[in-house]
């Protein structure tokens, strides 16, 4: 009884930890079995080391190993209950290693098992003989086996009850995920650190039943969450919402709360359930739902561009084939000018439209770039001016000019797309004004050297409603309805804001219906350097351009017949080549002043067949000019030509001006 007694005493020893508690026990149990070694062991396959031990001197380390066949364990361990030998030179194992190394004499031993599984073993030994152990000794070994197995099972559950605990608190964090209980007996809420981070209150708050709930953003939040716990209450139904909460530190965001009942019985005990903080993926949803919407009105805007451009098409080349195809047969010389002027007009307004819509689409792939040079301000808007004035007299309206611009004034700028923007104003103020008059005003306004362009254009026409105003500059949109419609694409003054904001300016419009409209636009642009300014062009120079050999390279026979007809005006009969190949192959036979190149062909393009000739010497610099001719009309492609060894560039389609000013050159260059 007082072995029991005494081991009760030091197991239930609330001063001292297992290893003091461990430590005890072995003392008690070499004074109880009067032995001199204790020791606890790890058993791990053949692997024997030292935990726990007590000897006279100390002697023994804790962690050494042992080779498991070498201990008096391995017996103990194959019996699989405690084991003991107070007399081994006389026993059967009186040759074991372990004999013949310590000449341990006595010994008695238990397993350590957790569960179904051995973890050690804990054993006593001495060098002297001891009398035989008695029942009550191995009592004692396997009561010390067994609680230590208990001790050492709850030390590894506890790790792993705080390793889990410490995951969950991990993930917690990393999901932004935290957990909540109601204890609904005790009226009493937890809120794990995870969830009291996402409430943005302190880690010692403590949450109350009646005001946890105020956290929720009054209204739908509030009324959605009320309704969960009621129902989950009194009928057990689980919850999953997304809901807008108020945070401590007032800042509103989107949680995702799961939540179920637990019962007793009928009665509801707990509820518990998760809490996450998805204001991040909320905010992503609609930011994707705006994406969607966006690329849905995308797709209708390139429908509605598919049915406008066809229809706005049809009208340009239905004028020019018309007028062409009644002038087979017509004699009148007076009505086949007036025919050929039809022809030529609509000709202006198909290339017209294909230009906006290849402006668009730039636009629309970020392909837009501004192409500045040193330009005379006042001579952009005096040129324009100049190419309206016929418009407005050939009409019931007025156009008044105040252009306020010095005459020496020099800007570094796109002079094209001032030009553009302008235009697109003048023209969309003329097709919508019946009587009256449109104003152009310019002005510019220099402060240290930093230039800023105001541009107002105002009209007395048929004016805007405010819900028209709000869609004005989406493309595909006209100031008109339906009935009244004068055509065009609606991308005009779509591009005008575009090319306004991508020169880093702004465009506000303000109107009224029956009264007119007025728009007003600021940029910015850079002072310019001042250029010396040619008083006669080339185009005027005047020059035999018969003269001129010419050669004509175009793997398309229309366009080669153009071009043939061209210069038959300007007393030039050329020659023609339908590849780079068979150009390279003419200029080796012949020589050439004036080459007019096109630039995609197929065997040789123009780029390669102009780098030979340069580079063979068959045409240089000095004796023969290089004129490109493309379709295509990038900076890009500009470059590309200049790199090539072409000495200018002409777009197709091409006036006669861009031909006479090319020939003017090559004249100039040769000395003609």
């Amino acid at each position: 009884m007082n072995f029991l007694r005494q081991f009760h005493d030091i197991v239930s020893n609330q001063n001292l930890d297992f290893d003091g508690k461990t430590h005890q026990l072995l003392a008690f149990g070499l004074e109880v079995f009067n032995l001199d070694l204790a020791i606890i062991s790890k058993v791990e396959k053949n692997c024997y080391t030292v935990l726990h031990a007590i000897t006279p001197d100390n002697a023994l380390e804790i962690g050494t190993q042992f080779d498991l066949d070498g201990t008096y364990c391995v017996h103990t361990l194959s019996a699989g209950s405690a084991l003991a030998f107070h007399n081994v030179s006389q026993s059967a194992i009186a040759d074991h290693p372990c004999y013949e190394n310590f000449k341990l004499e006595s010994y008695i031993g238990a397993p350590i098992k957790i569960g179904t599984d051995i973890f050690g073993t804990v054993n006593f030994s001495s060098a002297n003989q001891s009398p035989v152990f008695t029942d009550a000794a191995y009592d004692y070994i396997e009561l010390f086996a067994q609680w230590l197995g208990a001790e050492l099972a709850r030390s590894i559950t506890k790790e792993k009850l705080i390793k889990n605990s410490n995951s969950l608190l991990k993930l917690e964090s990393i999901a932004n995920i935290g957990t909540w209980e109601v204890d609904l007996t005790n009226n009493k809420i937890y809120w794990s650190q995870q969830t009291k981070q996402i409430h943005q209150v302190d880690e010692n708050y403590q949450p109350e039943i009646e005001s946890a709930v105020n956290f929720y953003k009054e209204g739908t939040s509030r009324d959605k969450i009320n309704k969960a716990v009621e129902l989950a209450i009194q009928h057990g139904e689980k919850w999953h919402l997304e809901l807008e909460i108020i945070t401590a530190k007032n800042q509103t965001i989107w949680v995702s709360t799961f939540g179920e009942a637990e019962f007793d019985g009928d009665s509801c005990v707990r509820l518990f359930g998760t809490f996450q903080n998805i204001t991040e993926a909320v905010t992503l949803r609609e930011e994707l739902k705006n994406k969607q919407a966006q690329a849905e009105r995308l797709l209708e805007d390139r429908s509605m561009l598919f049915a406008k451009i066809s229809h706005e098409l049809r009208t340009p080349l239905n004028g020019i084939t018309g007028m062409l195809t009644t002038l087979i047969d017509e004699h009148n010389e007076q009505k086949r000018t007036e025919k050929i002027k039809v022809a030529l007009r609509s000709a202006d307004i198909l290339l017209s439209i294909i230009n906006e819509v290849l402006d668009f689409s730039k636009i629309n792939h970020g392909e837009l770039k501004l192409e500045p040079t040193d330009v005379l301000l006042n001579t952009t808007f005096t040129d324009l001016i100049s190419l309206y004035t016929p418009l407005f007299k050939n009409s019931n309206v007025e156009l008044e000019v105040k252009n306020e611009i010095s005459d020496s004034c020099w800007a570094y700028c796109d002079n094209t797309r001032l030009s553009q923007i302008t235009s697109n104003l003048l023209s969309n103020a003329l097709k919508f004004t019946e009587h009256g008059c449109v104003k152009l005003h310019t002005s510019v306004i220099n402060n240290n050297n930093k230039l800023t362009l105001n541009i107002k254009v105002a009209d007395t026409g048929r004016g805007m409603t405010s819900q028209f105003l709000e869609s004005l500059f989406s493309p595909f949109t006209q100031e008109v309805d339906a009935k009244n419609s004068k055509g065009g694409t609606g991308l005009g003054l779509a591009i005008v804001k575009e090319l306004v904001e991508y020169m880093g300016g702004t465009i506000k419009v303000s109107s009224k219906v029956n009264q007119g409209t007025t728009f007003s636009l600021s940029i910015p642009i850079e002072l310019g350097k001042e250029q010396k300014v040619e008083l006669n062009p080339l185009s005027k120079i005047n020059i035999n351009a018969s003269k001129l050999s010419v050669l004509v390279v175009d793997d398309n026979d229309i366009n080669r017949l153009v071009l043939d007809a061209s210069l038959n005006k300007l007393n030039i009969k050329p020659d023609f080549a339908v590849d780079g190949q068979d150009a390279i192959f003419k200029c080796e036979q012949k020589h050439y002043d004036l080459i007019f190149m096109d630039c995609i062909m197929p065997i040789l393009d123009g780029f390669e067949a102009t780098k030979q000739l340069r580079s063979k010497s068959i045409c240089p610099h000095d004796s023969t000019y290089i004129v490109a001719l493309t379709a295509n009309t990038s900076s890009q492609d500009k470059l590309a030509c200049k790199q090539a060894g072409m000495d200018m560039f002409i777009s197709k389609p091409f006036k006669m001006h861009s031909l006479e000013v090319a020939i003017a050159s090559a004249a100039q260059l040769l000395k003609l």
